[in-house]
């Protein structure tokens, strides 16, 4: 039993396979493809019978090119016969060994053939010119064609039937004519018909390779064009020039209410009357920014033509649900500025159980249920912020942004673009592609603005447009953005005086002033100084330490009816002081006697609300000389921040 073919199983071969029916041919192919270097297999198919004239089937021959195929085979050669049964099989392209007519010439020649009847057997029929050529050379030929196995023996037959007496044709003629006793040969192919077949191989192999990566490209850039349109926020449909819709997205199938099998194929004025589209078809104009309504959802519609050569040949559109749009302009603007952003206390932060505190929390409570302004008055420390976080937390604007700042600490030349945003170039200095201000940051939720009685006029006049007009204009541009934002303010002055002063805008603050908070002081707070230090040292210490904290208490008796000027953020220094100084066993007799003198500092030292410029100069000067070597514990017992101490003391021309 002789093998299918001569390779061992598995074994991976060449892109360009050739299949020769007989070994001499084959070693004809593989000399000639050595010599030129060809990357090319050659493989003998010729049946799986016993004895040299075994031919292959056809179902032979399929199942070596599907053999092939699994191992890496891409383009075949083969003798005409051969080429037939694959590409009718399997209906993949073959290059075929075609005989010349010198192959035949050749032929007749070599074998000496007579003058008998030359009966040329072929798998459809031969040129003309072979006939012709016989013709010319006295020859009597006549040609047979087959188109399997089992037709060679009848060609065979009707040669012989009619007188032939040699036979010239392929190795199934060979088989028939060996059966009926007609003498016979298989016509080889020359030399130069297996080069210029392995030449048209290459060339189409090298084409087919440049193919599959244009097919490749191609079908990457649709993968992308579709996942693109599959994953895109707008809706997309698109017509061509007929108006007959070719593209229609899942967004677009959403908003427009119909699948894309209703749309895709149909004239866009049947199933989507009033888009507008054909205009845009007909002028060629682009339509932007406009509003259209599909159903109950409201889009921002763009339609732009598709122009090749400058002629219109379709229209694109695309549908913004406006709705969405916000949300996601508000996610978008959450995310990119995500720290900082977010509330971080509630009312239940607020420790205390004075009737003072329980009252103030109940009156804020009351004001998280509306969205008015809301002014905070307070001195220094007393938790400003701590109750606007709190309002916020406990508004409908809970999931909103939570922005703050303290309006003292940014040089007022630098305020209104803080607050507003600028556009690029507004400014030397100002970043590439302009800045959101903290009003579009704060949009959906909540803008704290902590010491406003220190803003300029110049802002406090653009700050009043914001409240009036609910709309921003970003410093260096002109086109105004809408905000839905609710503001809280704080302060420690009294700005009725300022008013009185022509240093505050009197309609500004009754813009600010809608609803009015006043914070107490710790001092009016009677027990929640021990409830508030306690619960600061207890951050420190940790829960268990439970005699660090007898100790802690009784230092804070020992304090007595100190006034706590620097309110709860004293008291937490304080808190900390007291816990190093018991942690590494350190005299604490020196924290008693500052406090004395911070007691006996008093009166000059509380700059509280309604005090003269006077007043307020002499308090910082007096801390500045008990604490002449930090600027840090001179603001401390003012009840300040440092940077407010060094803007007040550049105020007064103070210096350490």
């Amino acid at each position: 039993m002789q093998p299918l073919f001569d390779s061992p199983d598995g074994e991976a071969v060449q892109e360009i396979c050739m299949i020769a029916p007989t070994e001499q041919l084959a070693r004809k192919a593989r000399g000639i493809i050595e010599k030129r270097g060809n990357p090319i297999d050659v493989f003998v198919c010729n049946g799986t019978g016993d004895g040299p004239d075994s031919v292959a089937s056809p179902e032979d021959i399929v199942h070596l090119v599907l053999s092939l195929q699994q191992r890496g085979a891409k383009l075949f050669l083969s003798r005409k016969g051969t080429q037939q049964v694959v590409e009718n099989a399997l209906g993949i392209q073959v290059v075929g060994l075609n005989n010349t007519l010198t192959d035949y010439m050749k032929m007749i020649l070599e074998r000496q053939v007579g003058s008998g009847l030359i009966a040329f057997f072929s798998y459809g029929a031969l040129s003309d010119e072979v006939m012709l050529m016989c013709e010319m050379l006295h020859i009597r030929a006549k040609n047979y064609t087959f188109t399997s196995p089992e037709d060679s023996y009848d060609a065979v037959t009707a040669a012989m039937a009619d007188g032939a007496t040699y036979g010239i044709g392929g190795a199934w003629t060979s088989v028939a004519a060996a059966a009926g006793g007609l003498p016979h040969a298989i016509l080889e192919n020359s030399s130069e018909s297996i080069v210029n077949a392995l030449d048209v191989a290459l060339q189409i192999r090298a084409i087919q390779r440049e193919e599959a990566v244009k097919q490749r490209q191609l079908k990457t850039r649709m993968e992308m064009y579709q996942a693109v349109l599959n994953a895109t926020h707008d809706a997309i449909i698109s017509v061509n020039e007929q108006g007959t819709v070719q593209v229609v997205n899942p967004v677009a199938e959403r908003i427009i209410g119909k699948s894309a099998l209703e749309l895709l194929g149909h004239p866009i004025e049947e199933v989507l009357p009033n888009t507008k589209l054909p205009e845009v078809l007909r002028t060629g104009r682009p339509q932007t920014n406009q509003i259209m309504q599909f159903g109950k959802t409201l889009t921002n519609t763009n339609r732009l033509p598709i122009l090749v050569d400058s002629d219109v040949r379709g229209v694109v559109a695309t549908f913004q649900d406006i709705r969405q749009l916000q949300t996601t302009e508000q996610k978008i603007r959450l995310k990119l500025h995500e720290k900082g952003l977010v509330a971080k206390y509630a009312f239940a932060d607020i420790l205390g159980a004075s009737p003072a505190i329980l009252s103030t929390i109940q009156i804020a409570k009351s004001y998280a249920m509306s969205s008015a302004a809301v002014l905070i008055h307070g001195e220094t420390g007393v938790g400003k912020e701590l109750f606007a976080q709190s309002i916020h937390s406990g508004s409908s604007r809970r999931n909103g942004p939570f922005v703050a700042l303290n309006c003292a600490a940014v040089a007022n030349n630098l305020l209104e673009s803080e607050l507003f945003g600028y556009e690029e170039g507004a400014f030397t200095g100002a970043s590439r592609g302009g800045r959101e201000g903290l009003f579009e940051l704060a949009h959906g939720g909540t803008i704290f603005l902590d010491e406003i009685g220190e803003i300029s006029v110049e802002t406090q006049v653009a700050l009043l447009r914001v409240l009036q007009e609910k709309e921003i204009r970003r410093v260096g541009g002109s086109r105004v953005i809408p905000v839905d934002v609710r503001v809280i303010t704080a302060t420690n002055r009294d700005l009725i005086e300022e008013i009185l002063k022509k240093r505050f805008r009197e309609d500004l603050y009754y813009r600010l002033n809608v609803l009015d908070l006043e914070i107490p002081p710790l001092r009016e707070r009677g027990r929640d100084v021990e409830i508030l230090g306690l619960h600061f040292f207890k951050k420190l210490s940790g829960s268990a330490a439970s005699e660090l904290h007898k100790r802690f208490l009784e230092i804070l008796h020992q304090v007595g009816r100190y006034d706590w000027y620097g309110n709860i953020r004293e008291l937490q220094n304080f808190a900390e002081r007291v816990y190093i100084l018991l942690k590494n066993r350190a005299e604490t007799f020196d924290i008693m006697t500052e406090m004395m003198r911070r007691r006996s500092l008093a009166p000059a030292a509380q700059p509280d609300v309604g005090k003269s410029d006077e007043h307020e100069r002499q308090a910082i000067a007096a801390a500045l000389t008990a604490f002449p070597n930090s600027v840090e514990e001179a603001a401390h017992s003012l009840g300040c921040s440092r940077q407010t101490l060094w803007r007040k003391m550049k105020k007064f021309g103070l210096s350490r």
